[in-house]
């Protein structure tokens, strides 16, 4: 298994992301969306490793060809209720389907769950469509002005891979990627009423956000 195998189902969610709705609202999901589109545009099939609760699985499945892997299996359930339309099954990165490949796997805020990184890179890397395959992520970041505020208010003991943002751009490097774009986040839940979600002026948040966004290309293959 390449990721953390959490075993506590709903109580996962109710202990470390209580605001689950809130933290997801549509206009966060819909900029995951321009960037799905600006890299590969509908209709292709995209896999989205840690499904969560299917915010953006079930806004995806209207555009794309869509599969989806959790290992938490409380959350695949609520995926699957969301998106019908999309195959959702427990496990992490070996659940990509191999035939055909697929064109996009995207991760939001799940590769820093990973207790074998190494291994789900490669994994990712041999699934995705060879000629034009990207890989998308979001990962939060503990360097910069906001590093320390970020490591205050994690709380999630599943989060193994708590690093700078140049540290991430060098491990894609590392196992073949090309990154061929990044940007920053600024993100926060505010009184438990408002979520912030900036992502511009891109030169900004790129150097100082919370987190870090990136498209990544498939590692060539001889």
């Amino acid at each position: 298994m390449t990721t953390a195998d959490v075993s506590g189902g709903a109580e996962y969610y109710a202990a470390n992301y209580p605001d689950y709705a809130r933290q997801n609202p549509p206009r966060k999901i819909e900029f995951y969306l321009s960037l799905v589109r600006s890299w590969a545009p509908p209709p292709a099939r995209l896999h989205e490793i840690g499904v969560g609760l299917g915010a953006f699985l079930q806004r995806a499945a209207r555009e794309y060809h869509c599969s989806g892997s959790d290992v938490n299996a409380f959350g695949v359930d609520a995926a699957r209720r969301r998106a019908p339309g999309a195959d959702v099954q427990l496990g992490s990165c070996e659940r990509i389907p191999r035939e055909p490949p697929v064109d996009l796997v995207v991760a939001f805020d799940v590769l820093e769950h990973l207790p074998d990184l190494d291994e789900a890179l490669t994994l990712v890397g041999q699934r995705l469509a060879a000629a034009h395959g990207v890989l998308i992520g979001v990962v939060p970041v503990y360097d910069g002005p906001l590093g320390w505020l970020v490591r205050l208010l994690d709380h999630d003991p599943t989060h193994v891979s708590k690093w700078p943002r140049d540290a991430w751009v060098r491990t894609l490097e590392r196992h073949g990627f090309d990154v061929v774009a990044t940007g920053g986040i600024l993100r926060r839940l505010v009184f438990g009423r408002w979520y912030l979600h900036l992502t511009r002026p891109v030169w900004l948040w790129r150097r100082i956000g919370s987190a870090l966004w990136f498209v990544a290309r498939a590692p060539e293959r001889v």
